[in-house]
């Protein structure tokens, strides 16, 4: 069991690691557009519009829903 134990930790390290990455390269093109405004690309662009249709998108319910949630996993894992 340990060699899957530590398999399953590697694979969640390594997945952790790429929505790290990916978080920080969305952070990097709000950032720029930001800083360039309408000439930072339609690429650019597209990402901030996807980005606040979500935002608009996630209600107030959905978000006491999440923390619901992960305050029940963070009481069970500290048991």
């Amino acid at each position: 069991m340990t060699k899957m134990d530590k398999m399953l930790a590697q694979i969640r390290s390594l997945l952790l690691r790429g929505a790290e990455g990916l978080g920080l390269i969305l952070v990097i093109l709000v950032l720029t557009y930001l800083l360039l405004g309408e000439d930072s690309g339609d690429y650019i662009i597209s990402v901030v519009t996807n980005v606040s249709l979500f935002v608009s998108a996630v209600t107030p319910q959905a978000i006491v829903g999440v923390a619901i949630v992960v305050g029940i996993l963070a009481y069970l894992r500290s048991k």
